[in-house]
């Protein structure tokens, strides 16, 4: 698809589908893009997760996951600068190659929306569940309980969201504003509590390369979809600016605040890794550890149920202008393009990619037979492993554009190379170093589900294409009488 025609599709998209145009500001548009990838939540279980793998060199972890994040965002800043689209990654590729990336990376995100919700609610659920047990409610963490709140959660985040942006932006804001003081304050806590430990931190002591490594990919899950953001373009005021500064706010605020988290945290963490391994959350622990009142630990997973609402709220919002961009280029029925008249968000889909992540969620839970972390586990690898084809797609194809417009320079060049290559070593990591069950089957699992779904939307997409290039019928039946005379 070429430059023209690209901009002609954009252009379409949001006429079709009636958006509310160019009404979000970039405050808005950063405000959700933060949110949605709920701190509060990262702050809780990042440094945990990088620790347990890289000891005190987590820091070093999470810094090259940040790294990795931002390499991969000057990508999409390198499109989204230049192009207006709905679609966002998916229509990005268009730009530079054809069909057939596109296909694969509206098959990975379609998959990937699905399964980001699904692990969303799974968050809310375990942190839910825990927290009813805490207050010595007993079987929050059973299945029947864990399908009433998937289910509760859905429906109320479901009429939120189709509520329109302006909404869903001032809830989700309004959550992470609430929780986030609750985890920087154990944070500061426990750092007074156990010190920094600066000389077996900043000399990695105890870190091995695997455990920084399988850190980085760990670290990676908790930034994984930060370009969300790119996919309200239309919504946006003046996007070829205001969506670069939302899409890099993530990676640099978050990744920044992570590193420093993670610092804070690793002490902490390692003199209570026994507690958290027998299932306390980490900021229980961690809270438990520095003298904290026992009650700010226990609402601390009330805290992080809550806060994660406003990524479920984000991600329907991203996930569903995603779908609306599919249908209008009729890779998906067209009755997902509808908006609603009200509140001017595309209800149809919406509801899809909820009801879609809802229904897998509680197959898998019914369905499996191990606890609810492994299930976690490998979902949310699952999340990751769909989001690493069009992260490498989209670093290629910036390369691609920028010696195309000549506007390549050295720097930049390396860091889009650095981030496809350590993209791709994520995915691969998973195959060489396979973890326990059962997330080392999630490569081929992923594998098992992009491939088909990537040839139906090529063929989808090859026979609108055919469609569209065939003159109406009236035209027809005029030729034929034309020939015949």
């Amino acid at each position: 698809m070429n430059h023209s025609s690209n901009n002609a599709v954009a252009q379409t998209d949001t006429e079709s589908i009636n958006l509310e145009s160019g009404h979000l500001s970039r405050l808005q548009l950063t405000s959700l893009a933060i949110s949605s990838m709920i701190p509060a939540v990262g702050m809780a279980s990042f440094p945990m997760l990088l620790v347990l793998n890289a000891g005190l060199g987590g820091w070093v972890a999470a810094l090259l996951a940040a790294l990795t994040v931002i390499c991969v965002g000057r990508a999409v800043t390198v499109f989204a600068s230049r192009y207006v689209a709905s679609g966002s990654l998916y229509s990005y590729a268009g730009e530079v190659f054809g069909r057939w990336a596109q296909s694969l990376i509206a098959a990975s995100l379609f998959l990937g929306y699905l399964a980001l919700v699904a692990s969303i609610l799974l968050v809310i659920g375990a942190y839910s569940g825990s927290f009813l047990q805490s207050i010595g409610i007993n079987g929050g963490l059973d299945r029947p309980a864990q399908i009433a709140i998937y289910l509760a959660s859905a429906a109320i985040v479901a009429a939120i969201t189709c509520r329109g942006l302006d909404v869903s932006i001032v809830i989700a804001v309004l959550l992470t504003a609430i929780c986030l003081p609750l985890l920087l304050a154990i944070t500061g806590a426990s750092a007074i509590h156990t010190g920094l430990h600066l000389q077996e931190q900043l000399t990695l002591q105890g870190a091995s390369v695997s455990g920084i490594v399988a850190g980085i990919a760990s670290g990676t899950a908790f930034l994984v979809g930060f370009e969300g953001s790119a996919a309200l373009a239309a919504e946006t005021r003046d996007p070829k600016k205001n969506v670069p500064a939302a899409v890099m706010s993530v990676p640099i605020v978050l990744g920044t605040l992570y590193v420093i988290a993670t610092f804070l945290q690793a002490p902490g963490i390692t003199e209570t890794s026994d507690q958290i391994l027998s299932g306390t959350s980490s900021p229980a622990a961690l809270a438990e550890n520095a003298g904290l009142p026992t009650a700010m630990g226990q609402m601390t997973d009330l805290v992080v149920a809550v806060a994660t609402f406003a990524a479920l709220i984000g991600f329907a919002n991203y996930g569903s202008r995603f779908v609306a961009t599919l249908s209008a280029e009729k890779l998906l029925p067209q009755r997902f393009t509808r908006i609603h008249s009200r509140f001017h968000s595309p209800v149809s889909a919406i509801l899809l990619i909820i009801l879609g992540g809802l229904f897998g969620i509680c197959t898998l839970v019914i369905g499996a037979t191990g606890p609810l972390p492994s299930i976690y586990n490998a979902v949310s690898t699952l999340v990751v492993y769909f989001w690493v084809s069009p992260y490498v797609v989209i670093s290629i194809g910036a390369v691609m554009l920028l010696f195309r417009e000549r506007a390549a320079t050295a720097v930049t060049i390396a860091a889009l190379i650095a981030g496809a290559v350590a993209t791709s070593w994520i995915y691969l990591n998973g195959i060489f170093f396979p973890a326990p069950s059962p997330v080392s089957a999630m490569s081929y699992v992923a594998l098992a589900t992009i491939t088909p779904a990537t040839i139906a939307f090529y063929l989808m997409g090859r026979r609108s294409h055919a469609d569209a290039s065939q003159p109406p019928p009236h035209l027809n039946s005029e030729r034929a009488t034309a020939r015949e005379q």
